[in-house]
Formats: structure tokens, C-alpha cells, sequence
């Protein structure tokens, strides 16, 4: 009996830890160096000597880029030699799916990635959970998994409403608001209802805020972790009280490379929305938008126009968006 019990444990064990909930970690499938500066700031007066753009062989999770962590050159597949003393910036995930990162060479290289005829490999890891590098392949446990997340406005209440898929070691939810350029300002926290903090079904919250402000406001929940590391959901928008009319964006004009955030009307509705360019480009597009607010980020100079087209009603809106140079 003692055997036949131990052997449902380790079952369930098993089942637990691959039904978590991960997010993906791509490795680097193709390189390009450019050299002369590439667009990358100074540090501490250094002045970047290039910046090198990885494409990956899946898509990469915005919330988890990953750090170079080794280069090698491989011309002589024989005889790998390790890139040293070179110094890589944060990635930045651009609207292809690529990565960018600045790379800086110190006095002591014995390569600076410049070599024409040279080939590199290059090796990336992901900022586990627990604060660790895990290598590219493997599988990261998150410690929350957000199923979704809304925020809805009636009169002076906004109710917001989120539901987890898996928690582990979760200890609750810091409800944040960002009213117009003003800081981010925790309202309340919401203790997980996960017993121990942990769980492996879907678990509902709500919370209901006193918000009589006019203009938009922006929600998020900052979830954190018994060893109180943390993580953000994504940032949902409502309109002020009384604000009604056509669709609202800002910051209109935004500056380059920054985030634009656009709240729909408020009523239910499911749309599909395209950025165009000038020139008559699909620049960007979203099918089946059910949320009443949508970031579009990564945007260069220029004008475009924001389609909206509600499935429902086929109505149809067009707003302008400016992005000015920074």
C-alpha cells in the first residue's frame, strides 16, 4: 500500500512540474554586424563600437529577451576561439522579431566582431524566475501565468478583472494606476486565494476602484512572489467619467521608438485594426482585438493612420497618428 501510494505521488509530482506554465527561449538562428556605431548610445564616454541583430528559431517573448552570454569565433569549426572583453547592452526586440543589441569593445579584445571573413556563434540565456541565466532550449517555469485581464468603467467605479491559469509561490497582486504623465500609484493589494500560493487551475479576481478622474487611466497588477521578486501584467486603459466619443490615443504626437496607447469605445465588440503608413503600407495589424485598449510600440518617424473596423456593426474609423523624431 506504502509502495502503491508513493507511486501516485511521484505520478502527481511529475504531472505538476510539466504542466507548468513556461515561456518560450528561442536560440539565435542567424547574425548581422554592424559596425561603426549602429545607432547605440555612449556609456561612461565609450563610444559603442557596433551592434549586432540576432534572428532567432522561434518567436521571442517581449517580456523575456535574452542577454548574450558568450561569443565564439568558429571560423575554424575545429578550433572555437571565445570573443573576449566585449561588453553587450540589453536587447531590443524590434518589430520583426529580431533582437539589437550595442556591443562595446574593451582595450584587452582579441576580436572586435569586425573580421570580414570571420564566422561568430553566438550564445543567449534568459533571466530565469529565481533571478538565474537559463541557457536557450530549455523550458522556464513562470511564477504566475495571467489568463487575462480587463478593466472596465461604470461612471465613477472601474471594476478590473483578472483570472490566473497556475500560480507558484505567489503571495498577491499590487493594483497600480497611471493617471495622464503622473507616476505609477498602487491603489490596493489583493492576496492570492491560491492555497499556499500555489495552483494549478484557473483562479478569478476582482477589485473595484473609486476613479472620477476625466481623463484616461491606465491599470496594471504588479503580481509578487512570497520571496517578493515580482512581475507585471500587461497595461489596460479606461476612458475618463463622462469622456465619450471617438477612439482615444496617446501619446498623439508620441516620440520615436516610444509606446502609443490606444482605448477604444467602451462597448463590447470584437475588431480588427491596421497602421498604415502614408505611402498606403500595412505597417502593423491586429485581427480579432476583443480588448478595449491596445499598445503599439517600436514606431519610427512619421504619419499613419489607424483603421478601425468593428466585426459586429462593420463599422469602420480612421485616427491619425504623428511620431515625431526624438
Amino acid at each position: 500500500m506504502k509502495k502503491f501510494l508513493l507511486l501516485l505521488f511521484l505520478i502527481f509530482s511529475v504531472v505538476v512540474v510539466f504542466a507548468q506554465i513556461t515561456f518560450p527561449t528561442p536560440c539565435v538562428a542567424d547574425y548581422k554586424i554592424n559596425n561603426g556605431g549602429g545607432g547605440c548610445p555612449d556609456i561612461n564616454g565609450t563610444k559603442p563600437t557596433g551592434s549586432v541583430t540576432l534572428s532567432f528559431d522561434q518567436p521571442v517573448d517581449p517580456d523575456h529577451v535574452p542577454g548574450v552570454t558568450m561569443v565564439q569565433d568558429i571560423t575554424d569549426p575545429s578550433n572555437p576561439v571565445t570573443v573576449i572583453d566585449n561588453t553587450f547592452r540589453p536587447g531590443e526586440l524590434l518589430n520583426n522579431g529580431d533582437v539589437k543589441y550595442c556591443y562595446y569593445t574593451g582595450p584587452a579584445s582579441n576580436n572586435n566582431l569586425q573580421g570580414k571573413h570571420s564566422i561568430f556563434r553566438f550564445t543567449v540565456a534568459y533571466r530565469g524566475p529565481s533571478g538565474g541565466l537559463i541557457p536557450c532550449g530549455e523550458q522556464i517555469p513562470l511564477p504566475v501565468n495571467f489568463k487575462s485581464f480587463t478593466a472596465t468603467r461604470n461612471k465613477n467605479i472601474v471594476a478590473l478583472k483578472w483570472t490566473t491559469a497556475y500560480e507558484s509561490n505567489s503571495l498577491g497582486f499590487e493594483v497600480q494606476r497611471l493617471i495622464g504623465g503622473a507616476s505609477w500609484q498602487t491603489v490596493s493589494f489583493v492576496y492570492t486565494l491560491a492555497p499556499g500560493g500555489n495552483s494549478g487551475s484557473d483562479i478569478s479576481y476582482s477589485y473595484s476602484d473609486l476613479n472620477p478622474t476625466k481623463g484616461v487611466t491606465q491599470y496594471r497588477l504588479r503580481q509578487l512572489d512570497m520571496d517578493q521578486k515580482s512581475k507585471f501584467s500587461e497595461i489596460r486603459a479606461v476612458r475618463g467619467d463622462g469622456q465619450n466619443g471617438k477612439t482615444i490615443i496617446f501619446p498623439n504626437p508620441a516620440s520615436g521608438g516610444g509606446k502609443i496607447n490606444v482605448v477604444f469605445e467602451d462597448a463590447d465588440g470584437t475588431r480588427d485594426v491596421s497602421l498604415i503608413d502614408l505611402n498606403g503600407r500595412l505597417v502593423k495589424q491586429w485581427k480579432s482585438v476583443t480588448n478595449n485598449n491596445l499598445q503599439i510600440e517600436n514606431l519610427l518617424p512619421g504619419f499613419y493612420n489607424l483603421k478601425v473596423v468593428v466585426r459586429e456593426t462593420g463599422k469602420q474609423t480612421v485616427e491619425k497618428i504623428v511620431v515625431n523624431k526624438n
